[in-house]
């Protein structure tokens, strides 16, 4: 007997549907999305900005650049584009990252539930920490919709007849417009649920070996096709608790008291139903394969067809395999101090979001006054030397701040091949070629003369929180700007 036949009961999904549960549940997982002046996520800012950038171009208002059509990776930004003219940056960052918060967690909660039953204080804070965890800090959006659609998908599969998921088939062909990565795991659980399902009881290991053989193929096709690197430490991620591990030290605490109630679940499972038992079931096989798939698949690809390196894969297969092993878990019964260990975890985990994403709006405030100072349509570059932490917020924090005032011209998106905008040679508004793109961020970009006329912005020497900005000159390196005091006859903006 599978765990979902042991666990599940009829009104196991009808119980989520209360209208006053999904709005309260609904207005607490939105909080961090408002309670900050700005929302706070790595990639968000380079996202909003070329939202900005691709109405320019549509208006014919720049030259140089243009917009292609893309299959998968657009979804998210396609929102912010349409919402942009008419709402504006601000109410449509936070519109569109609503829409993903809700249809990601919804989703995690939704599959979590038909697959182990009802279990509230597992699955929300459970839920709630997984959303916020570092695919969204690093603003993974495209992904992160992705995966809640296909989570959506899903859920409802897992007990659909035919018919339903025939009808089901076009949140997939949207999920995909959002980002591939999650469709391919989608229909691989899919076809896994169906197969355990229909064989005879002799053959279902033919399912676990042949999904074991297509993710060894594929770890060698990619190893031995493909630039890759790999680490060692990606067996830590198995669980997908490295989803907490967002910014400083702090968070391996919350991390640490998240793991024991989850592997706590985990040894009652295998003490209360046996090894055995849990071994054959269906969600169990698909957590272990997620875990081999995160253990033996390259963190970092080079594809030839794409500038830019495909990177962060094992951080995204963590996700997967975390709302697995939530699935397998969730079904056993909780104490009171296991409760009350998951909730403070949660608890801490967002006390210690907030105090870090004010932290950076803070010094975003002093970016968008430096901004701010420099001549209108000014190509600029930032350098701030990364942070102590997991998620560096600062390496993109210029860009939304140039929207209707300049241009960021060390923004990646158009030299990646991996967004709508693209990038010819001399454009004047972005550099055209990634590996150029790779310098600035490392801080080993040498200005060029035809980059000029050129700002940077930057953290100033005699007082790191402060930030100025400033003409640069052919020659500069941009990493040498925090390190030079400022200059008061030629800087615009020193506190």
């Amino acid at each position: 007997m599978t765990m979902t036949a042991q666990t599940s009961s009829p009104n196991t999904v009808s119980a989520w549907q209360s209208p006053v549960r999904i709005l309260l549940l609904s207005v607490l997982l939105l909080v961090p999305c408002f309670w900050q002046s700005r929302i706070q996520a790595g990639d968000l800012s380079s996202h909003v900005y070329n939202a900005w950038l691709a109405s320019l171009i549509a208006q014919g208002k720049v030259q140089g650049l243009w917009i292609v059509s893309r299959s998968n990776n657009v979804l998210f930004d396609l929102g912010l584009a349409w919402l942009l003219p008419r709402v504006g940056a601000g109410a449509a960052q936070r519109i569109a990252v609503s829409v993903t918060v809700l249809i990601f967690a919804w989703g995690a909660i939704a599959f979590i539930t038909a697959v182990a039953g009802r279990n509230d204080w597992f699955v929300v804070p459970s839920v709630a920490i997984l959303t916020y965890g570092f695919t969204y800090h690093m603003g993974f959006f495209n992904f992160q919709l992705s995966l809640g659609v296909c989570l959506c998908y899903l859920a409802i599969f897992w007990t659909g007849n035919w018919q339903v998921r025939l009808l089901l088939t076009p949140l997939l062909a949207l999920a995909w417009l959002a980002h591939p990565f999650p469709v391919i795991w989608a229909l691989g659980t899919a076809a896994y649920r169906v197969a355990k399902a229909n064989l005879p009881a002799r053959l279902q290991w033919m399912p676990f070996a042949l999904g074991l053989s297509t993710i060894v193929s594929a770890w060698y096709v990619l190893v031995h096709r493909y630039p890759c690197a790999w680490w060692p430490w990606q067996a830590f991620s198995v669980t997908g608790a490295n989803q907490i591990l967002v910014f400083d030290i702090k968070y391996v605490y919350v991390l640490v008291a998240f793991l024991l109630v989850w592997l706590t679940l985990l040894g009652n499972l295998f003490r209360k139903r046996g090894i055995t038992s849990v071994m054959r079931d269906t969600v169990f096989q698909l957590w272990l394969l997620n875990a081999v798939a995160v253990l033996m698949i390259p963190s970092r690809i080079i594809f030839p067809i794409y500038e830019a390196p495909f990177s962060f894969i094992i951080d995204r297969l963590s996700l997967f395999a975390g709302i697995m092993l939530g699935a397998v878990i969730a079904a056993m019964p909780m104490r009171v101090h296991e409760r009350a260990l998951l909730l403070a975890a949660m608890i801490t985990f967002f006390c210690s979001i907030f105090v870090d994403t004010q932290r950076l709006n803070r010094k975003e405030d002093q970016v968008s006054a430096a901004v701010h100072q420099l001549p209108a349509g000014a190509r600029t570059m930032s350098f701030f030397p990364p942070p102590r932490a997991r998620v560096n917020g600062l390496l993109h924090i210029v860009d939304r701040d140039c929207i209707g005032h300049c241009f960021s011209y060390a923004d990646y998106e158009p030299s990646s091949g991996q967004f709508r905008i693209r990038a010819g040679r001399g454009n004047g508004v972005a550099l055209s070629e990634y590996h150029n793109i790779a310098l600035v961020e490392d801080g080993k970009y040498v200005v060029q003369s035809r980059d000029l006329p050129l700002y940077g912005v930057y953290s100033c020497a005699r007082r790191r929180q402060d930030v100025c900005s400033r003409p640069l000159q052919a020659g500069e390196v941009n990493g040498d700007l925090a390190n030079k005091a400022p200059d008061k006859k030629n800087d615009l903006h020193a506190p």
